[in-house]
């Protein structure tokens, strides 16, 4: 979550905190070589650790939050760009 210190932002979503700045994220992603990824969903709460670190802990208050259903990959639009996934393995918690 990169953003100021309690500050609102223009989608009305609520930063209460920065884990990781923009320069930090710039040193920790490997370019052209694998990211270890690991996202922990508990319900609405969700965490995102890359490369072992944390860079996202966030709780999805929207009423409409789904807590069930598929799983997918998503590759944002804009530039041409391209994802690759090696080693997937999901596990459910308990």
């Amino acid at each position: 979550m990169v953003g100021e210190k309690a500050s609102w932002g223009a989608d009305g979503k609520k930063v209460t905190e920065t884990l990781i700045t923009a320069e930090e994220f710039k040193k920790l992603f490997k370019l052209d070589k694998w990211n270890d990824v690991i996202i922990i969903a508990k319900g609405n709460h969700i965490q995102h650790y890359m490369n072992n670190r944390l860079i996202m802990d966030f709780t999805d208050g929207h009423e409409k939050a789904l807590l069930e259903g598929i799983l997918a990959f998503q590759l944002h639009a804009g530039k041409p760009m391209f994802a690759e996934f090696k080693d997937v393995r999901i596990r459910e918690l308990k």
